[in-house]
């Protein structure tokens, strides 16, 4: 709230109670228990003494979250909740109870600034019972309160009464239908057959494929029944509270305001008995209600708020706390293009935020992305695509408060807390379940709070996706042979190191494909699981229920393993065990953030494990990165400098490089697909002993390593695509950095001559 502003005394003016039941005090007598949320004290105090005085047990809470833990612990029998408060408002509370299937019936009344001509669709839109202006009358408090505790109790009562089964009457009346239906519309036996078995509400669907809308269905279903067709609904006629909104919402019925001591359900299915009986009981009455026909769209629309779905009205409302909040959503909601544009048929499964969610996430799939980030900003949203290694923007949506639905879509999908917005969170989305398409693959979430709104990236997971042979890797020759060899030792540490996004589990899956045989137990723990492979055990890490890489790796142990793959060494535990099974017969892949080979070395003893016994498991580590390819059909060849003779190795001679251009093969890029570059340290014994050696840096080794074990660098193994046309050096030279000492190998200075040996040497850093 923005304003104080506490309860009107009793006395003042009232509404009628929708249930018409007094709400006199009644002290010493315990009526329910009632849960007051508001940021306001004065509304807190006054809400507490007058139900307090009238019999009810009130609990208080200032903020949503609080009120959450409160309703965790234990039920109240109403929640009076106001809209707009600081940290959680009532959307994300109410947002957070639809989602439980115990608490999606909790009644709750909307505290909400006075005069808005909303409310009432509002509370429809979040699933409340009702609401109150504020500031709030006394009585008007009390009435209400009374009528929505005691419709719960009769609710929660009725729940163990309602009708088991369909009467022979309302079966015969449904087979009727179809005939009369069928005469009306001069359906064809082969439609009439296929409509034979439906349930009512399914024949709206079947017969739109037949040419008859949903519409004309509902109309010739009054006429049948004698009842009242409603072409359309607004908010202003319905009474909230007659009965819960999520029955309401499920049933596809509602309740309008009594005329002449009468009230009117209007429902799409009127040959449900059940459903009919119970609105007898109900009424308080043992006779047939008063019943209207409306097609489904309907009684859904005014569920979403509009025919713009809920995700219009969050779209468009203010952070909590701000003057106007939500207020004439329909108006202010401006669609980004066409996906976003309302329909006659919206309905949960056909609103627009959810099929521009999926529609984001189809489009980068097709593009062959790797991750798709949607980054909120001060004036837009915006969606960009890595592809290829980088990042494009795709699309920039004007509304920036879309930002909101786009997410909080998302975290729906991977079942993320989607009421949290100030932690980071991680989820899993099975696109499989959401896609109308028949796409297979997942989808890795990560959320953190950003400036102007969460953002979220997704990281795409093709599992059906071919794992690549270790030949078309971009493995140098030497590097291939070095591998090849080192892949099949009997135990021993296989290390893969770089950032994020550098092919690290390609390769390592590639290794596994390569060593797998019936012979061998090979067990993985990843998280997640990126590729699907046959043959091997494949395990998914969960570590909100303690499945974390350390206790699998335990576990492993004990399973007779040959092979076991770690899908990241992230702590001294893991990092321990992972040494103690290659210390015991194992072969243990696994892969870590380091920047280069030597490096991961000085990790892993930073990490706490022994020197001796890092130099006594690791077999071979390789660090790697992934470059862009040139695009064959443009890619255009340029004399080169003599600073980028100097950065290539080749100080004189021919030598033709090539640049990017762009055409249609490549999308107008220049760059078309994506090799891998690497550096492959295998410890002789003389390093073994130095890895020993107290205080040993990262350059020390890696210096003995390319002098005396023949090590090719990063830098040298991507200077070598660069010479050979694959690479551009410009684009190279984003992703490796120049070594800062002479690194050039062996087998290079071999090939130069040492004539051009020293011209060719690289200065060191910062000369």
């Amino acid at each position: 709230m923005t304003s104080r502003q506490s309860i009107a005394p009793l006395g003042a003016e009232s509404t009628a109670s929708p249930g018409g039941e007094s709400a006199a005090p009644l002290p010493g007598v315990h009526r329910g228990t009632v849960l007051c949320v508001d940021d306001d004290e004065e509304v807190l105090t006054s809400v507490e003494t007058l139900l307090g005085e009238a019999g009810y047990e009130v609990t208080l809470a200032q903020s949503g979250r609080r009120a959450l833990r409160i309703i965790s612990i234990t039920r109240p029998d109403l929640l009076l909740l106001d809209l707009a408060m600081p940290e959680m408002d009532a959307y994300e509370v109410c947002a957070k109870l639809q989602q439980s299937k115990d608490l999606s019936y909790l009644p709750v009344v909307l505290l909400t600034a006075a005069g808005d001509p909303t409310d009432k669709a509002r509370a429809m839109a979040l699933g409340a019972v009702d609401y109150l202006a504020k500031p709030v009358h006394g009585e008007t408090l009390l009435e209400k309160v009374a009528a929505h505790v005691s419709t719960n109790a009769w609710w929660q009562e009725l729940q163990t009464s309602l009708p088991a089964k369909r009467t022979g009457r309302a079966t015969s009346d449904l087979a009727l239908f179809k005939q009369s239906l069928a005469r009306q519309f001069a359906l064809t036996p082969e439609q009439q057959q296929e409509i034979a078995a439906l349930r009512a509400l399914e024949i709206y669907h079947a017969t739109t494929t037949f040419g008859v809308p949903p519409a004309k269905v509902a109309q010739h279903m009054a006429e049948f029944l004698k009842l009242a067709y409603h072409e359309s609904l607004s908010s202003e006629r319905l009474a909230l509270g007659v009965l819960p909104p999520l029955f309401c919402k499920t049933n596809l019925v509602l309740a309008l305001g009594e005329r002449e001591g009468d009230r009117c359900f209007v429902v799409s299915d009127p040959f449900d008995w059940e459903l009919l009986q119970l609105l007898r009981k109900a009424r308080g009455q043992l006779r047939a209600p008063k019943l209207g026909v409306t097609e489904p769209s309907n009684i859904l629309a005014l569920f979403e708020g509009s025919r713009r779905g809920v995700a219009a009205l969050e779209a468009v409302r203010q952070p909590a706390g701000t003057p106007g909040q939500a207020r004439h959503a329909a108006e202010e909601f401006r669609v980004p293009d066409e996906e976003l544009r309302g329909s006659e048929e919206v309905t949960e499964q056909s609103a627009p935020i959810i099929r521009l969610v999926n529609q984001l996430i189809e489009n980068a799939y097709a593009m062959g992305a790797s991750d798709i980030h949607v980054e909120p900003g001060e004036n837009e949203v915006v969606v960009r695509y890595r592809i290829d290694g980088n990042l494009r923007v795709v699309h920039r949506f004007p509304q920036p408060r879309l930002i909101h639905p786009l997410v909080a879509r998302v975290k729906i999908m991977a079942d993320l807390d989607i009421v949290e917005r100030r932690l980071p969170q991680d989820g899993r989305i099975v696109f499989r379940r959401f896609s109308g398409k028949g796409l297979d693959f997942d989808l890795r979430i990560a959320t953190a709070p950003m400036n102007f709104g969460e953002k979220v990236v997704m990281r795409i997971l093709d599992k059906r996706k071919a794992v690549l042979p270790l030949t078309e890797l971009g493995l140098s020759p030497r590097h291939l042979r070095l591998y090849h060899q080192k892949i099949q030792t009997p135990y021993g540490m296989i290390l893969h190191v770089g950032p994020t996004g550098s092919g690290k589990s390609m390769t390592l899956y590639a290794a596994l494909n390569e060593i797998q045989r019936p012979d061998i137990n090979i067990q993985t723990a990843e998280d997640p699981i990126e590729y699907t492979l046959a043959g091997i055990n494949q395990l998914q890490i969960h570590r909100e229920i303690g499945l974390t890489f350390e206790r699998v790796l335990r576990s492993y142990l004990r399973q007779d393993p040959d092979v076991i793959l770690v899908g990241e060494i992230r702590d001294r535990e893991t990092a321990e065990i992972a040494v103690e099974a290659a210390l015991t017969g194992h072969v243990l892949l696994s892969t870590l953030h380091t920047n280069d080979a030597a490096s991961t070395i000085v990790r892993l003893m930073e990490m706490g494990i022994e020197p001796f016994l890092v130099s006594s498991s690791i077999v071979l580590i390789c660090a790697q990165r992934l470059l862009r390819r040139l695009c064959p059909a443009c890619k255009q060849p340029h004399e080169p400098t003599e600073e980028e003779r100097r950065l290539v190795g080749v100080p004189a001679g021919t030598l033709a490089l090539y640049r990017a251009v762009g055409c249609e093969a490549c999308n107008g890029i220049g760059y078309k697909g994506r090799i891998g570059t690497h550096e492959i340290l295998v410890p002789d014994d003389r390093l073994r002993r130095t890895i020993t050696t107290p205080g040993v840096t990262a350059e020390a080794l890696k210096r003995q390593a390319v002098e005396e074990v023949g090590m090719t660098t990063l830098y040298w193994d991507a200077m070598e695509k660069v010479r050979t046309g694959i690479c551009s050096l410009e684009d190279t030279l984003t992703e490796v950095r120049e070594d800062e000492f002479d690194s050039r190998p062996a087998w290079m200075r071999a090939e130069l001559g040492p004539e051009h040996s020293a011209s060719a040497r690289p200065p060191a850093s910062g000369s």
